[in-house]
């Protein structure tokens, strides 16, 4: 008889009716009940499902707190799925060991250490040599540890970049979202080094790629692109040469372009020869791509890249993930730019985990757009009156206005 191979992945626990905070709204969910009458709200619909963002900022708007239907994820190793016999696996859930200033110091030292080895071990595969696996590890379980302390300073690191080292900082902010997400799932913290090593790994094949192609300032050939498209069957091979490497890392490596629906690459697979793993490393790949300036285009807001994510759910993305990648990401995570009403603008520099639309705001450009003197701001102090002038209208790209977050980053602007 053929064994069964049993993978870590998500179960479904039973339907409920269960309150929430709207910081805890995501894409998807189903709102049977508000925390005030219906007609006191713009929803004609007494219960409706979140179809976009824009909806849960209007939720947030008018409520506190809601009640959702539906049903619930658990992360369970392979042993716990693999018997069904046992009671259902907890969602592991992870608090916050450290406040985001105790955090900071450590996670620049460990980001640091992070970007010089994949810069390292990228230049080591494209002179031919091997990887130092056993380094990669190590310094994939520092970032573990870091991102179970406290998450948002190590993306606040990750918001340094620099369009000549892309692949070395794409391939890093892959693996640390990878780990912030698989935190946010609940995964192992075994399961999460896994995770950041798939990640860290999951662009190796590039080095094989040349680098007039690599690097092209204007649009590929579609021989071009043939080539470029085969760095994830290069990276397979690379990893495969390596006796330790997770074998996930190496399915990592060959499939993080393929697509629910088929469409993909190289192997135009569908949805039942995706693992899990490879799910949540592709989400973060996009994410990570469309965030990012590239040589040949700049990148797009956080929001953006999450509409993007959320209108290929089901075709593209496994839509569940989604939903919970945008949960995790949240609306204006630290380091966004944003727009406020009354036209100031300004950079986020603290999420308000409570109500995650009420973020604190450095305020950097008037409402005309000239430099202003700097003033933190507190949205959820100006939430509580009605003048809603202070309130986020929309994310822009980093280096609109003049703002770019990477200078702040350098001139010693932390998180709050």
């Amino acid at each position: 008889m053929k064994k069964t191979i049993v993978r870590p992945g998500r179960t479904i626990k039973e339907n409920i009716k269960t309150p929430i905070p709207v910081s805890g709204l995501k894409v998807g969910m189903y709102v049977c009940e508000l925390d005030r009458p219906w007609l006191e709200t713009p929803f004609i619909l007494q219960g409706f499902k979140i179809t976009s963002l824009d909806e849960i900022d209007t939720i947030a708007e008018h409520c506190e707190f809601v009640y959702i239907e539906g049903s619930e994820d658990a992360w369970l190793g392979a042993e716990e799925r693999s018997v069904s016999n046992k009671p259902k696996a907890k969602v592991k859930t992870y608090t916050n060991t450290s406040t985001n200033k105790q955090e900071y110091g450590r996670a620049a030292s460990i980001h640091e250490n992070a970007k010089n080895l994949t810069r390292s071990f990228m230049d080591d595969v494209r002179l031919g040599q091997g990887i130092n696996i056993q380094e990669v590890k190590a310094n994939v379980s520092q970032c573990v540890s870091s991102v179970l302390r406290n998450p948002d300073a190590m993306m606040w690191m990750a918001k340094m970049r620099k369009k000549d080292e892309y692949t070395t900082e794409h391939s890093l902010n892959v693996g640390l979202l990878a780990i912030t997400f698989g935190r946010h799932l609940g995964a192992s913290e075994e399961d999460l080094n896994k995770l950041g090593l798939a990640g860290m790994l999951h662009d190796v094949g590039k080095m094989r790629t040349p680098n007039e192609i690599l690097n092209k300032e204007s649009q590929l050939s579609l021989e071009e692109f043939d080539v470029m498209k085969s760095h994830a069957q290069h990276g397979r091979d690379i990893l495969m040469a390596h006796k330790n490497v997770y074998h996930g890392a190496v399915d990592v490596a060959y499939s993080h372009h393929e697509a629910l629906d088929g469409s993909g690459y190289p192997r135009k697979i569908k949805s039942s020869g995706i693992t899990d793993f490879t799910r949540i490393v592709t989400l973060c790949d996009v994410y990570d791509a469309i965030t990012s300036d590239r040589i040949y285009k700049k990148g797009q807001s956080s929001l953006a890249a999450l509409k993007i994510l959320y209108q290929n759910k089901g075709t593209k993305f496994d839509h569940k993930l989604v939903g919970e990648f945008i949960s995790c990401i949240g609306l204006y995570p630290p380091g966004s730019v944003v727009e406020l009403q009354n036209g100031q603008v300004g950079i986020v520099i603290s999420t308000n985990y409570r109500h995650r639309h009420l973020p604190k705001v450095l305020l950097l450009r008037d409402e005309n757009k000239i430099p202003q003197p700097e003033k933190v701001i507190d949205l959820e102090r100006f939430s509580k009156t009605s003048n809603t002038d202070n309130m986020i209208k929309t994310v822009i790209p980093n280096g609109s206005h003049g703002i770019r977050i990477e200078s702040y980053i350098e001139k010693g602007l932390t998180i709050d």
